[in-house]
C-alpha cells in the first residue's frame, strides 16, 4: 500500500512518524487504522444523535465541552487500536494519533461535504437555525404585548365602574 501523503507537510509528517519509531511499512497501516477508527466512531456517534457535535469535531472546532468529550473518546479509540494492531507502546501511539488524526479528520470532513446526503442534511440544519424557536416567539409576543395599551374612547357623562 503506497503512502497516501501528497503535500510537503504530509511528507514531513511521514518523516516525523518514522523518527518517532514507526517503520515506513507501518505508516500506511497506521493511517488506515486511524481512518477505520474514525469511520466507526462517526457511525456510532451519528446513530446516537450527536450529529452537530460530530460535525464540530470534524471541522476541528472543539472548544465546547460536548465536542471535546467526543474528540477525547475518538483519540482513546485510536490509541487502543494502534497499540493492538501495530503492537506499539502507548507513548508512540499517542504521538502517532496526534500527528495522523488531524489529517484523517480533514479528509473525512472533505469527503462528507461532497456527499449529497450530508449536503442535504446540512442545508436542513441551516434552515432550522433561521426558524425561531418557541421560546423566542413567546418572548417576542410578551414584549410586543407589554407595549400595547388599550385604546378607550372616553365619554363625558360616563361613571366609573367601581364606586
Amino acid at each position: 500500500m503506497p503512502v497516501p501523503f501528497l503535500q510537503k507537510s504530509h511528507a514531513y509528517a511521514a518523516q516525523v512518524l518514522h523518527k518517532a519509531g514507526l517503520k515506513f511499512s507501518q505508516i500506511p497501516e497506521a493511517i488506515q487504522i486511524t481512518r477505520e477508527t474514525v469511520e466507526v466512531w462517526l457511525q456510532k456517534e451519528l446513530a446516537n444523535g450527536n450529529a452537530q457535535q460530530v460535525l464540530l469535531v470534524l471541522k476541528g472546532q472543539v472548544q465546547e465541552k460536548g465536542p471535546k468529550l467526543l474528540l477525547d473518546k475518538l483519540q482513546d479509540m485510536v490509541l487502543i487500536r494502534l497499540m493492538l494492531h501495530l503492537g506499539i507502546r502507548g507513548a508512540l501511539a499517542t504521538n502517532i494519533a496526534t500527528l495522523v488524526l488531524p489529517f484523517v479528520l480533514k479528509k473525512v470532513f472533505d469527503q462528507a461535504r461532497r456527499n449529497p446526503k450530508v449536503q442535504a442534511w446540512w442545508q436542513e440544519q441551516q434552515w432550522r437555525e433561521q426558524i425561531p424557536t418557541l421560546e423566542k416567539i413567546k418572548s417576542k409576543m410578551q414584549q410586543f404585548g407589554s407595549t400595547l395599551t388599550p385604546v378607550r374612547k372616553s365619554t363625558e357623562g360616563e361613571q366609573p365602574l367601581f364606586i
